[in-house]
Parts: structure tokens; sequence; C-alpha cells
């Protein structure tokens, strides 16, 4: 009798030990999904290079990538979701019961991070990115995946061959990212994808695409022969103490993405809206 006490004990302190844990993690009550290390969690938890203090008055709760993070939302895990906006309206294209609130929280820059140790490839690309030829390329590519075009699903090495470093261009990304990266059967597709086979094609170089997680895309260059990140990265000044951005190509934005019978949000129309309200949650 007394052991079955004691085990009864030991169940109840665990559950409530978890239970207080539970509540702590969540003291704040509302929760925002994010993406790991991408700017949505940045701008969720505060960051010094934007001098933006973020949200104290919420959680932040980082995912492998934004279609986890919303599933999440759809299970009542978190509240809403805060992703790229391209990737927010691709998601909200695909899966039913959820909505993306039209308003811009910020402004940023997609660039491509390179090896600090190839200054001749950087000047290489670059050359590319302002080219005639490219800009022609760059409009087709992007009617594809934001106007009635149809995609080119990519073809490519999936390892690096380090005896052939010098013949081929091997590139870092995080195919969990439409519609700039993800996976197409067993090709790579997306506006990056399709910028780095131009890319490739133009300098006369074999492509490898290394799908990885992506918190190590940035810091995976230089190392094991990648030459470069491509993977909707925007421009930062911690991600360039680790790799050398090629111009802009593209202009970003995070959105706000909330269930489809939330109204929390509904009649907001500016970023200063949105932001109060969010620190009212």
């Amino acid at each position: 009798m007394k052991k079955s006490l004691v085990l009864i004990m030991l169940v109840v302190a665990l559950v409530a030990t978890a239970a207080f844990g539970f509540m702590a993690c969540n003291k704040q009550g509302y929760t925002i999904g994010v993406q790991a290390g991408t700017t949505g969690e940045y701008y969720v938890k505060g960051d010094a290079d934007w001098d933006f203090a973020g949200f104290a008055n919420v959680s932040c709760a980082p995912y492998n990538n934004g279609g986890l993070a919303v599933q999440a939302m759809k299970n009542g895990t978190v509240n809403a979701v805060i992703i790229d906006e391209a990737p927010a309206k691709a998601l909200a294209a695909r899966i039913e019961g959820i909505k993306v609130i039209d308003v811009k929280l910020t402004e940023e820059e997609y660039a491509y991070g390179v090896d600090k140790a190839q200054d001749s490839l950087l000047t290489a690309i670059n050359g590319i990115l302002a080219s005639s030829e490219f800009a022609a390329k760059k409009a087709e590519i992007m009617n594809a995946y934001f106007g009635d075009g149809t995609p080119t699903p990519v073809t490519a090495a999936t390892s690096a061959d380090g005896s052939k470093a010098a013949q081929q261009l091997v590139v870092a990304t995080n195919a969990e990212f439409a519609p700039f990266e993800y996976k197409d059967g067993d090709k790579f597709a997306g506006v990056d994808m399709e910028i780095a086979a131009y890319i490739a094609n133009t300098l006369g170089l074999e492509l490898v695409i290394l799908d990885m997680e992506f918190d190590a895309v940035v810091t995976s260059v230089g190392k094991n022969y990648v030459d470069i990140a491509m993977a909707g990265l925007t421009v930062n000044e911690t991600r360039k103490e680790s790799v050398n951005f090629t111009t802009s190509y593209y202009n970003a934005s995070q959105m706000l993405v909330v269930l489809a019978n939330d109204t929390t949000f509904d009649g907001l129309t500016t970023v200063e809206e949105i932001e109060a309200k969010i620190k009212t949650l």
C-alpha cells in the first residue's frame, strides 16, 4: 500500500511539474510560430541590427520550416505565424483554413551569400546579376512562380566532389521555402534554384545543390566545398560575418498568417496597427 501511495504521489508531482513547465514556457498566453533562423524569428524576438525590440509579451516558437509552423497553428499549438510574404501566400494557397494579413511588416532585401575566400566568384556572379540577359531570364523565372508561366525543375548533383571543386558550383539551400526553393520529386524547383542553374550554366560549372536545415545554410559556406548560399536570404549584419553578399535580386517582407476564422487583425491596415495589436495580446 505504501508503495502504491508513493507511486501515486510521484505521478502527481510529475504532472504538476510538467504543467508548471508548460505554463512557464507559455506564460504570456499568445504564441507566434516562425521558421527558425529567419527574419521572422528576429522580428518576434527583437534584433539589434534593426534596433527593433520585438514583442516581449508573446512567446516565439521556432520550427524547421513555415509549413510546420502553420500546421502547429492549425493544431492549436501556436496562435499565429510570421514568415516571408511569398512563402506565406504559397502556404495559404495550398493549405485550407488559413489566411494572410496583407500588411508588410518589414522591408528586406534578398541576396546570395558567397564564400569570403572567393572574391572572383562574387565579382562574376554580380556581373551576371547586373546583365541584361539575366534581367530577361529573371523576368521569365519570376513569371513562372508569381505569374502564369511554368516552372522548370532543376537537375543537380547532391554531393560535392573535392577533386572537381574548380568545376563545380556548390550551393547550400533549404528546400522548404516555396516558391524560392523546394523539392519537385528528385529535382529542385523555385526562384533561387532556377537562378542557381542559370548562374552555373553561365559560368560553365556543374551545379551541386546541398539541401540542409536553414540554420546551417549560411554557416556552411566556405566549408566542405560549399561556394554559395541561396535560400531566400535577407541581408543582415550577422550573416555578413560568414559570407559576402551579392547585389540584391528581390525585395521581401514579413507577413502575419492566422486561421481563416481569426478576426484578431481584421480591419488593421498598417504596420503600426498590427504591432500595436500584437503588444496587447
